[in-house]
């Protein structure tokens, strides 16, 4: 899948600049980890099968949104945009469960 994301401060995570976003190593660690695999998924049943990510569709006010485990406090919340091919994910927020 290809990965887009939401703002220009999310995208840091992925550079040298990524103590720009104020977000802890591990996660930041873990997010390019994370990507990594996002990318190399061919649709979204591959994320439901891969267990370590905790993958779920959101309800409520973030209605179409998904989100992956980083860890145990943190989740990345993407939209997927299946009407591309490949099948795009647009990373919205890195968000703090806790």
């Amino acid at each position: 899948m290809e990965v887009i994301f939401g703002n220009k401060k999310l995208a840091l995570v992925e550079t040298d600049e990524a103590a720009h976003t104020q977000l802890p190593i591990s996660v930041i660690t873990s997010c390019r980890k994370k990507l990594v695999l996002l990318r190399a998924a061919p649709d979204e049943r591959t994320l439901r099968n891969w267990k370590s990510f905790h993958y779920e569709k959101l309800s409520g006010d973030r209605e179409g949104q998904r989100s992956i485990r980083l860890n145990d406090q943190w989740r990345l919340i993407f939209q997927l945009d299946t009407s591309s091919s490949p099948p795009r994910i647009i990373v919205l927020e890195i968000a703090d469960y806790h």
